[in-house]
């Protein structure tokens, strides 16, 4: 049998939707916490197979393309947020409103489509006829996914220098994803100068996707228990931060002097208060409670509101009023840090302790 381009191409295609499906059990069974970062983790590889299997089963160019332009935004905006979840997550807040941009510039992309009709969009000359707007924020959208990646890749490879065997491996397996982005760019700034033929594009996709897909696999096993215990872009040595900040200061300014209260509650103020860099303060918090600065907020005011139902001069007040007695800026803003810090409802508590 002569193998031509386009069978070993179709070839590869069904390896790598098989092969998608084994990534996708081996994370649906391996990986244990947090749900978020197992979701991304998930929703990578799905697109990875889902572009896959529409590669292998179209019989046009123009078929299923809407799809398969899709899939890589899926892939791109849930590489992030494993890079944030698990590096960075202190940049959370900003890597949000970066997948929030992606997914609002192609659910636009999609109405477009179906508005415009997707024969016009899309001709079987493999073009694809967009107004010129919205191929500049697909463009912005695939800059600002390289200039994430990038960024969080530079620091994990050349600025942190932990000394321990944790950082060691994690370095090798984001070395995986330094080669497969840079490779990506470096293809794509070869081709503004030099028309790359289209199978040799359709063969860089395939290695791409497979070391993606190979990177996941092969993923550090401590990452599969302990994702929601490390930031791994700092966690890696405690006394980096240890020696900076005390505990009895910590829980004389947060707790005995109920800083947790205050409605403008910001880390970079406490972090001034205590005389140290926001990155420390950080670190110190997420490395001794096991949860982001905020959380620790809504969980101290959880904690404060259920001591002081318990004291007389508070039988009266309402839930709202105590919900602001502790912190919180309205009873709305209570409700779900309090069932996820305590569980039920406020007002039941209140009415178990008056009986």
């Amino acid at each position: 049998m002569r193998f031509t381009p386009d069978s070993l191409a179709n070839s590869s295609y069904f390896f790598l939707f098989i092969f998608a499906i084994i990534v996708l059990f081996d994370v649906l069974i391996r990986f244990k916490s947090p749900l978020k970062l197992k979701i991304f983790f998930l929703l990578l590889v799905l697109s990875i197979g889902v572009g896959f299997f529409c590669l292998l089963i179209r019989t046009g160019l123009d078929q299923f393309k809407l799809i398969i332009m899709v899939c890589p935004m899926l892939v791109g905006t849930s590489l992030v947020q494993i890079f944030t979840n698990l590096y960075f997550i202190q940049h959370k807040r900003i890597a949000n409103i970066y997948v929030i941009t992606a997914y609002t510039i192609y659910i636009f992309l999609i109405f477009y489509v179906e508005i415009v009709g997707y024969d016009t969009v899309f001709s079987k000359s493999n073009s694809v006829n967009l107004p010129m707007y919205l191929n500049f924020f697909l463009e912005l959208d695939f800059i600002l996914f390289n200039l994430f990646c990038l960024y969080y890749i530079y620091n994990i490879l050349f600025k942190f220098s932990f000394k321990n065997i944790y950082f060691k491996r994690v370095q090798v397996w984001t070395f995986c994803f330094f080669m497969v982005i840079t490779t990506q760019l470096f293809i794509i700034l070869f081709s503004v100068f030099y028309k790359i033929p289209d199978h040799y594009k359709t063969f860089t996709l395939i290695v791409y996707a497979l070391t993606l897909l190979l990177t996941i696999l092969y993923r550090p096993n401590f990452i599969n228990k302990n994702g929601a215990k490390i930031s791994f872009g700092f966690l890696f040595n405690k006394n980096d931060f240890s020696s900076d900040i005390k505990e009895v200061d910590f829980t004389f300014h947060f707790f005995t002097n109920f800083y947790y209260k205050s409605k403008i509650a910001d880390i970079e103020e406490f972090s001034n208060i205590m005389g140290v860099s926001k990155e420390i303060m950080f670190n110190y918090i997420y490395f001794t409670y096991s949860m982001s600065f905020d959380e620790l907020i809504k969980k101290a005011r959880v904690d404060y509101f259920v001591e002081i139902i318990k004291e007389p001069k508070y039988k009266n007040f309402t839930v709202e009023a105590l919900a602001m007695e502790v912190g919180f800026s309205s009873r709305q803003r209570f409700y779900q840090p309090f069932k996820k810090y305590h569980g039920g409802n406020p007002s039941d508590l209140i009415d178990i302790l008056n009986d």
